[in-house]
């Protein structure tokens, strides 16, 4: 009798062990920035935004216990160790930078390698109002600073979450900031000068992009996890007064207009407004 009750419990303990281990799901990412391999390319000697992205959006989603993400250190020397691979992500990536056009198969050899079925891939660029020609952020600075043009800068950095299982996009944004100071001005007549347009460039991706990025791939992947709940008073409910015109003032005259003609905002996924 004891051996049996010895069984029994041992079988009962094996079976919620493996059910709990059976619902732990986890995801592996792969963050690819358009500028991996431009390693200090630039005149002042800093990270390109994709990158500087790239790092807090893994830093981001590390923080889920279900998500795991290859840090860029390691996805660079195990893509240079490749030479071929390497240079198929170097065409996947630029080709991505100028048309915005996913190779998926170059990204489905990448999964193989890196034991991944997802990847994100993210890209930067600079344009002004005056010229629609993209550049690299400190590619605008040097040649702003060296023909001191004042007028104001527009970074966007797009990201694209991608399912290489069945070559679709699962989920992408695009993110505008404006990149001046409160003048207008975008310089950098010594080193001390760009690298505080650096910190303001790491502040922006810390605080503002890279969560939402993260936030967003994390939906997807969890979207159970959001819930809706009320919090309950204790005090009476007042009863309903009648106002006439009340929801006048709620009501701006944009909101009408999308109202009338019947267009929505399909950017839902947005977090938080810049």
């Amino acid at each position: 009798m004891k051996k049996l009750a010895i069984k029994t419990i041992f079988t009962i303990f094996l079976l919620l062990f493996c059910t709990t281990h059976a619902k732990a799901v986890e995801f592996n990412i792969l963050v690819l920035p358009t500028d991996i391999f431009n390693v200090c390319d630039n005149y002042f000697c800093f990270p390109e935004p994709s990158e500087v992205a790239a790092n807090y959006v893994i830093q981001d989603l590390n923080n889920y216990k279900s998500i795991n993400v290859i840090n860029l250190a390691e996805a660079r020397q195990k893509l240079s160790s490749k030479p071929e691979l390497k240079q198929l992500t170097q065409d996947m990536l630029k080709t991505f930078e100028q048309t915005e056009k996913i190779d998926f198969q170059v990204l489905r050899e990448l999964s193989e390698e890196f034991q991944v079925k997802s990847v994100i891939i993210i890209s930067s660029y600079a344009i002004t109002d005056r010229a629609a020609i993209r550049r690299d952020l400190w590619e605008v600075l040097e040649i702003s600073s060296a023909f001191k043009i004042t007028y104001p800068f527009n970074l966007t950095t797009t990201a694209v979450l991608t399912d290489t299982v069945n070559s679709v996009v699962m989920w992408s944004n695009k993110y505008n900031k404006t990149v001046s100071d409160s003048n207008g001005y975008f310089l950098a007549l010594n080193h001390a000068q760009a690298a505080s347009h650096l910190e303001k460039i790491k502040q922006y991706y810390r605080n503002n992009v890279s969560k939402n990025i993260s936030q967003n791939v994390h939906l997807r992947f969890f979207p159970k996890d959001v819930k809706t709940f009320t919090i309950k008073s204790n005090e009476p409910a007042e009863q309903p007064k009648f106002m006439p015109n009340a929801l006048e003032h709620l009501i701006k005259p944009q909101m009408i207009q999308e109202i009338e003609s019947g267009n929505k905002n399909t950017n839902e996924d947005l977090i938080f407004e810049f």
